[in-house]
């Protein structure tokens, strides 16, 4: 597709641009780097949050690998983390413009750089909240039910903001549906993207304006391959819109913009 607008673009420093290609990253990491420049610098701003799976969504990649792509760029400092990512936020993050401090190795060097992980610096890629002790430390039994009261109540509101949609009501919060929530957490899905998620599914299975009218129990809508589909990111008011609406709304969008144009004249 032939772009003939040139007004609109991303600001990268030139020497960031001459110097990145010096690196030997990979189309992955390049491709995530990308993503951030096009969220920060695009938005003239330092840092943004950014999941896993709008990284991963925006570039049609396996969460997985982008998840493990990531967790190397954060490792050899090309990425920052500004504030680490809980159960209820994104985690943020930044690109290091300071390519002296990067440990990827360089184009010519038969030796990698030695990245050093300093025992208590290296960035854990998986959202997590870091108020919990993690499960390799040592924990004593009040923090370890702290820790379980606390996944509990994230289990329990998604289960009722699930049954409030009416949706397929669920009697019970069985361990099946806890697993299913527990995995989207592991992952990198945050408690918003799941509560969206929902939203919109629910939106769209109630709109006439839409085909889409299976509905899943709660644990199988939660599946990656299913509820990404309603994450915003992925717009899906718009992808799953039927025909003759679409034409419609298509219609009205020339409609208004033909007469923005004659309010010239």
């Amino acid at each position: 597709m032939k772009i003939n607008n040139h007004k609109n673009f991303t600001k990268i420093n030139n020497e960031i641009l001459e110097n990145i290609v010096k690196f030997k990253f990979n189309g992955t990491q390049l491709r995530i780097l990308m993503v951030v420049w096009r969220y920060t610098y695009g938005y003239q701003r330092a840092s943004h949050e950014l999941s896993i799976n709008f990284i991963a969504n925006s570039i049609n990649i396996d969460r997985t690998r982008v998840k493990n792509e990531l967790k190397t760029l954060i490792q050899n400092n090309a990425i920052n983390v500004i504030k680490e990512g809980s159960f209820t936020q994104t985690r943020v993050i930044k690109f290091n413009d300071n390519y002296d401090e990067w440990k990827i190795q360089q184009c010519g060097n038969t030796k990698s750089q030695e990245v050093k992980n300093t025992p208590g610096t290296q960035k854990n890629c998986t959202t997590v909240d870091k108020n919990l002790p993690s499960s390799g430390d040592k924990i004593n039994p009040q923090q370890r039910k702290e820790k379980e009261n606390y996944k509990e109540k994230i289990y329990t509101s998604l289960f009722e903001h699930w049954n409030s949609k009416k949706i397929i009501v669920h009697r019970l919060l069985n361990q099946k549906r806890r697993s299913a929530i527990r995995a989207r957490l592991n992952e990198g899905y945050t408690v918003k993207d799941m509560h969206k998620a929902i939203s919109n599914y629910s939106d769209v299975l109630k709109s006439e304006q839409h085909y889409y009218t299976y509905k899943f129990n709660l644990e199988d809508f939660i599946k990656p391959k299913n509820m990404d589909r309603f994450l915003d990111v992925n717009n899906p008011f718009a992808s799953l819109m039927k025909n003759e609406y679409l034409k419609e709304e298509n219609n009205e969008r020339f409609n208004e913009r033909d007469e923005q144009y004659d309010e010239l004249f």
